[in-house]
């Protein structure tokens, strides 16, 4: 039989897009759903007859989700896939400070984000090798009674199948040895702390596409960008007062920034300087309390080329 929970993640960051490495820092995942995926196309469409013709396979594409509660030390492999730029300090002989925020310009002309090999082991014979890949996508959820929940969209470029890592090889951050929680977490909005947020989910979109191009090949040329970067927030937030409402009514902008804590001076801030309301609806469902399913949208800081700005501290030396 096989388990899911006898599987594992591995990643590497690669040198050149699309060149695998071997895996060298494990994540503990919650699911996953990276895929080999085929296009197929027709070739034959008068052909004296009426059962459907053979076709014939087309572009191998690489895509899905890895879903993972954001432990110290991995969220770094996150948010540096996500955003890409990357700026580390020494706070102390052990403790680190990693800045992260969105790039200013492409990687290379194959790929615009530093590019990843990703080795998933399924509990069947071998594993499977994800080469070039890239996150499209980042979404860092947090809700009462849960973990800060990341979520990273990948493409990629081609996979393989290989020998599964030595299980005695595969080991997991153990400092600290729990994520991120929602009871070690404080909001702060618009400069000040605030206990309305009930919920929330911070998106980063990449706008990403992998390109084909005619190459003797039936993988994808590159990843490119079709738009620039969005960052965008929603959750729920109790409906106490007309402030936030008026907020939106208005455009009026306000700063978000939420805090993440753990032992040993292990912490994570969300920082997004510049937000401006997009919904606010408001409506009464019955008669219990009110809240609001607010979205908004975070714009970019003069000076700055990115919206968001995380902070990371743990032990690890970089990313």
């Amino acid at each position: 039989m096989s388990y899911g929970m006898r599987g594992y993640m591995g990643l590497s960051k690669e040198t050149t897009w699309g060149t695998p490495v071997t895996a060298s820092s494990f994540i503990e995942l919650m699911s996953e759903g990276l895929t080999e995926a085929l296009d197929r196309f027709d070739t034959r469409n008068i052909f004296n007859g009426i059962a459907e013709p053979d076709d014939t396979t087309g572009l191998v594409r690489v895509e899905g989700d890895t879903v993972f509660a954001a432990f110290p030390d991995s969220m770094g492999f996150a948010l540096n896939a996500a955003l890409g730029s990357l700026a580390t300090t020494s706070i102390s002989a052990t403790l680190k400070s990693h800045v992260f925020q969105c790039l200013g310009s492409d990687v290379s002309s194959l790929t615009p984000l530093p590019p990843y090999t990703v080795e998933i082991f399924r509990d069947v014979t071998s594993a499977q090798q994800y080469a070039g890949c890239v996150a499209n996508q980042m979404t860092l959820a947090a809700q009462v009674n849960q973990d800060l929940r990341a979520t990273l969209g990948w493409i990629g470029k081609q996979a393989t199948n290989k020998a599964r890592i030595a299980a005695a090889s595969v080991i997991f951050p153990t400092s600290p040895s729990q994520p991120f929680t929602f009871d070690t977490s404080s909001v702060q909005w618009a400069g000040a702390a605030s206990d309305l947020i009930e919920s929330f989910s911070l998106e980063v979109q990449n706008n990403l596409e992998s390109v084909a191009a005619l190459n003797n090949s039936n993988k994808v040329a590159r990843i490119q960008r079709t738009n620039p970067v969005s960052v965008m927030l929603s959750g729920q937030m109790s409906f106490n007062d007309i402030t936030e409402y008026e907020a939106f009514r208005n455009q009026t902008e306000f700063a978000f920034a939420a805090s993440f804590k753990k032992a040993n001076s292990h912490s994570l801030i969300l920082s997004l300087p510049r937000c401006v309301y997009t919904a606010y609806p408001l409506g009464q469902q019955g008669r219990n309390r009110l809240t609001v399913a607010f979205e908004a949208k975070a714009r970019v800081p003069t000076g700055s080329t990115s919206a968001i700005a995380a902070t990371l501290v743990n032990q690890s030396v970089t990313y």
